[in-house]
């Protein structure tokens, strides 16, 4: 069957409030998020209440029951404690609210609940003095003796719910055809009525919430309706089963607090209890009566404010002027009605761990003995040693201790800041030694420690926001936000909302104040790449923020301040578009305080194999490889390239060639055809700056061999005569730079 409730995926935010609040522990976690585990789920909804997020859904009726409000005849069955929920309108207003939706007739449960009270009194004296009997109109109490107390089934007394007594008079007297839907505050409702006990007599169960829904639908107001009558006989005492003792109360019965032979059980807390110590053979009452929601006028969908106190008022006086109603006949089809069921063993048979399995699954947490337990509860188990078993029965997953995660956030935290000291005192993930980057670090130094503002230039692709970073971490703003946005990526209005931040209702979608990255980095460093894309008009709201050091909000006419530092980034020919009239000059001048060129990758060709090797490294941690390095003729192909996309191509090839590698190290197969052709396009030998003398050497004489075997047509002994080499060196050669037969048809193959 599946779960009548269930949860929204991607709103749960792991707070486990329903865990803590299921009196059952019906909850389990999966990737973080809650989920209702049906086979053990009592319906008391009770998750519901308490989902801060929203993110519990009751399963909703509300299209079937409008679909037999248009081609059937339908019933509405209101249950006791409506006159709580629509107070202060009059009952009869809600009968009449019923009856312009569509529903043929209106009947009050309680009219059902005194059915069950005569039935009551018959069993009780068929019983005599037996002890122990249970009784109880609420579903949620049956699905918790029948799931987790099944050796008290016997106890329960065989009687049905109101609600199921008034379907079934109804469907007797009315006929079978009749549709009849409860409303009511009971989620367990919807389940019961599934129950195969009882099943037929309720066709739908709406929530008081769905009732109300509908209403809204049909732009109904209760409050506007007129006085109806309910079509149900007279409920009698049946109004009081929404109280806590309503049931015995209705029938005579009245609760023995010197004795304790009758109680009133009420709330989930106080059933647990009651029934574990039942179970136990620690109570034995003669007659009990339960509700596990503090009565049904706190049921989990109701929804009115009043306190609990107020609805058992109301309660009690409509019921009080129900007592004045005289009775108008059903007692003929009272006699031959049928109010008996049968309770079933529902139980599931739960492992349970050893005490070696639970003290492993503590261990991973730290916990290595009894001190180490806190039983915070915050992961919603009374104690850990609860949660561990909830673990081993794949309801919980370990890692949700709150103390564990402070932990390990704490010691992240610890790892993060030592690595942020290292990256300062170095030049961040900025790579290279040649005589280039040697002056831009030489810059960085020097503006770094300043609040000057820095207009970093160069092509695309060649880190300059990584430039932007370790300028930041090396100024004395270091321990503020370092800020960054791409101003090309986002169209004009959006961009200045981002910047600059919007007043609530300053354009259609502004719901909701938000803060610009201005004021995200007041004391710190906004890092503004593709400057020289931004439009006109926003250019002269930056300049203001430049000179002034202020700036306004969309839908706003206060200024604000702030404290920033302005890094600026372009690929663009900004002179180039100061004279096109695209770019403000007065903006230009302001931004232009530093230039710092960042060389495109070709003009420091040495830096390759130093940023290759970089990059490998790290492609191969993230993608858990082992390479060692470069073949020669790979890192002599990397080298020759031109790479019209600087770094962040070649950062982009290494990661496809560790993808593709077979082997321990890149080979020139592994890199894309266009770079080989590229690379063997190039001229001169100047690729070779940068490399050892050997690696040069290598990468001549891989040069060497390939030709002489591609002129010989991959004939051995040929290339070995035009090379001038014995057979025998020639094949050692081959062998050391792995260009043997099969791997040169390779090659050969890949260079076609």
């Amino acid at each position: 069957m599946s779960g009548i409730v269930k949860v929204i995926t991607g709103k749960c935010r792991m707070c486990y409030a329903c865990i803590r609040n299921c009196p059952v522990k019906a909850i389990k976690v999966v990737d973080g998020q809650a989920q209702v585990v049906p086979e053990l789920c009592i319906s008391c909804g009770h998750c519901v209440q308490v989902c801060a997020q929203k993110a519990k859904l009751v399963e909703s009726e509300i299209e079937k029951v409008n679909s037999y409000l248009q081609n059937e005849r339908v019933a509405a069955c209101l249950a006791p404690s409506f006159v709580a929920e629509f107070h202060p309108a009059w009952p009869g207003q809600v009968i009449s609210a019923l009856r312009r939706m569509g529903f043929a007739e209106v009947h009050e449960v309680a009219f059902g609940a005194h059915l069950v009270t005569q039935e009551y009194l018959k069993y009780l004296e068929e019983m005599g003095d037996r002890q122990g009997l249970i009784t109880t109109p609420c579903p949620a109490v049956v699905n918790l003796v029948e799931k987790f107390f099944p050796r008290l089934i016997s106890q329960l007394v065989p009687i049905v719910s109101p609600a199921i007594a008034l379907g079934r008079y109804l469907k007797k007297t009315r006929g079978p055809a009749l549709k009849v839907v409860f409303i009511g505050p009971c989620v367990a409702k919807k389940a019961e009525i599934r129950d195969e006990e009882v099943a037929g007599a309720v066709d739908a169960v709406l929530t008081f919430a769905e009732f109300r829904e509908m209403l809204r639908e049909r732009g109904l107001e209760i409050s506007a309706q007129e006085d109806g009558e309910f079509d149900s006989p007279p409920p009698h005492f049946g109004r009081l089963y929404p109280i806590g003792g309503g049931l015995l109360r209705s029938a005579g019965i009245l609760p023995d607090i010197l004795e304790s032979r009758v109680l009133v059980v009420e709330g989930r807390e106080e059933c647990l209890e009651f029934l574990r110590a039942v179970n136990e053979g620690k109570m034995v009452p003669q007659v009990a009566d339960m509700l596990f929601c503090k009565g049904c006028i706190n049921g989990p969908a109701i929804e009115n404010e009043y306190s609990s106190f107020r609805r058992r008022r109301i309660v009690a006086e409509f019921a009080h002027r129900g007592l004045e109603q005289v009775s108008d006949g059903g007692e003929e089809a009272m006699e031959e009605l049928d109010l008996r069921r049968e309770f079933r063993d529902r139980s599931v048979h739960l492992p349970r761990p050893s005490e070696a399995d639970i003290r492993a699954i503590m261990a991973e947490l730290g916990k290595m003995g009894p001190e180490d337990e806190l039983n915070c509860g915050a992961c919603g188990y009374p104690s850990c040693r609860d949660k561990a078993i909830a673990v081993y029965r794949g309801l919980a997953e370990n890692e949700m201790c709150l103390p564990y995660l402070i932990l390990q956030l704490q010691k992240s935290n610890l790892r993060l800041r030592q690595e942020l000291k290292t990256v300062r005192g170095q030049f961040g993930q900025l790579v290279g030694k040649s005589t280039a980057m040697q002056e831009v670090y030489r810059l960085i130094e020097k503006v770094a420690p300043t609040d000057a503002t820095v207009l970093i230039r160069g092509e695309s692709g060649t880190g300059k926001e990584l430039v932007a970073r370790a300028i930041h971490y090396r100024s004395l703003r270091s321990e503020a936000p370092f800020v960054s946005i791409n101003c090309a990526a986002l169209p004009e209005n959006l961009l200045e909302s981002e910047l600059f931040g919007h007043a609530r209702g300053a354009f259609t979608g502004a719901v909701a104040a938000k803060k610009g990255l201005f004021e995200e980095a007041h004391e710190g460093t906004l890092f503004l790449d593709e400057i020289g894309d931004i439009s006109l008009s926003l250019q002269a709201k930056l300049l203001r923020v430049l000179q002034e050091g202020e700036f306004i909000r969309i839908g706003e006419t206060r200024p604000r301040r702030v404290d920033v530092r302005i890094i600026a980034a372009t690929n663009r020919d900004l002179e180039g578009a100061i004279k096109e009239g695209s770019f403000r000059p007065e903006l230009f001048y302001r931004l232009n305080v530093i230039t710092l060129w960042l060389p495109p990758l070709r003009e420091r060709r040495d830096d390759i194999p130093l940023l290759a090797r970089h990059f490998l490294e790290q492609a191969c941690q993230r993608l858990g490889k082992d390479i060692k390095g470069f073949t020669a003729e790979a890192m002599d192909a990397l080298i020759r390239a031109d790479w019209p996309g600087n770094v962040r191509e070649l950062e982009n090839v290494i990661e496809r060639a560790v993808i593709l590698c077979e082997g321990n190290r890149i080979e020139l197969t592994d890199l894309p055809r266009d770079l080989r052709n590229r690379a063997a396009n190039a001229a001169g030998w100047a690729y070779t700056q940068g490399m050892t003398f050997r690696e040069a050497v290598e990468a001549y004489e891989v040069q060497l061999l390939i030709k002489a075997l591609e002129e010989s047509k991959w004939v051995q002994a040929r290339a070995a005569e035009i090379l001038g080499l014995k057979r025998s060196t020639l094949n050692e050669m081959l062998k050391r730079y792995r260009l043997l037969p099969k791997m040169a048809k390779r090659y050969s193959e890949n260079r076609r």
